[in-house]
């Protein structure tokens, strides 16, 4: 009866032993906390960027819907500043 008994146990022990290998790496994989860019709904920088009007401000309003020749925004007008010609391309550029 000893016998059958250890044949039964140890293949489900081994079984155990691997099944627990193989699932504790994977169960942590998932259980990260999320980067900020994935908590924000609009991904936006907490500042102005250089020669780059496009780009969304956290820290200014919400952008209006852009339309070519309309009067810039606000992130548009400071990433705009000092640089010829910056403002006249993001006013009449492609939309």
């Amino acid at each position: 009866m000893r016998t059958s008994r250890q044949r039964i146990v140890r293949p489900v022990v081994l079984g155990v032993a691997i099944l627990s290998i193989v699932v504790a790496p994977t169960a942590g994989w998932g259980q990260t906390a999320p980067t900020p860019t994935g908590i924000q709904a609009e991904p936006c920088v907490n500042g102005v960027i250089p020669w780059n009007p496009y780009v969304v401000n956290c820290n200014l309003q919400p952008r209006p819907p852009r339309v070519r020749g309309s009067a810039p925004d606000a992130g548009a007008i400071i990433a705009c500043r000092d640089r010829p010609g910056c403002l006249a391309w993001y006013i009449n550029g492609p939309p």
